[in-house]
């Protein structure tokens, strides 16, 4: 069982989505959340005596406690693997839709790489402050994944509007 104190900034996503609370997020916080996720996913993969794969990272996963300290939450889908192993593979696949791996999508088979990717959609969802299952920018990207894959391949470097990195 894992205990968390009161973290009064609740989830993530409750200010990261909301364009009052939004404001608060300027980019040294956002870094700081950034960079606390991938320290607590380190030790998850890495630190922890037990390897512990989450499966479902996702900003409604992310807590803030009253600094604005990213604590990651809800473990219910979350798998130990033993520490000489890599990867997993599972019958029945679990987690978000829109943060799931396409090898964990595809074959069932998840691993800190699976967690990772989904730390990548995270935190496109940081920098941009828009919802990846939400977003409908062309009629070729039906997610804010696609749509920046889309731009990557076509070299266009302008920045994603309404970005969280536009600085105030």
């Amino acid at each position: 069982m894992l205990i968390y104190e009161y973290l009064p900034n609740r989830s993530l996503d409750t200010i990261l989505f909301d364009s009052s609370k939004h404001e608060q997020l300027d980019w040294g916080r956002l870094y700081k959340i950034i960079n606390g996720i991938a320290r607590g996913l380190l030790y998850l993969h890495e630190d922890s005596q037990l390897k512990v794969i989450h499966r479902d990272i996702k900003v409604s996963n992310i807590l803030l406690d009253e600094d604005m300290n990213p604590k990651i939450a809800d473990f219910g889908l979350a798998r130990l693997i033993g520490c000489d192993q890599t990867r997993e593979t599972t019958k029945q696949v679990a987690g978000t839709f829109g943060y799931i791996a396409p090898e964990y999508a595809m074959r069932g088979q998840y691993s800190s790489k699976s967690d990772i990717f989904s730390f990548g959609v995270l935190v496109l969802e940081i920098l941009t402050g828009k919802k990846n299952s939400n977003f409908i920018e062309t009629e070729e990207a039906n997610n804010l994944l696609s749509y920046t894959w889309q731009r990557n391949n076509l070299r266009d470097t302008r920045p994603i509007s309404g970005g969280s990195l536009v600085k105030k």
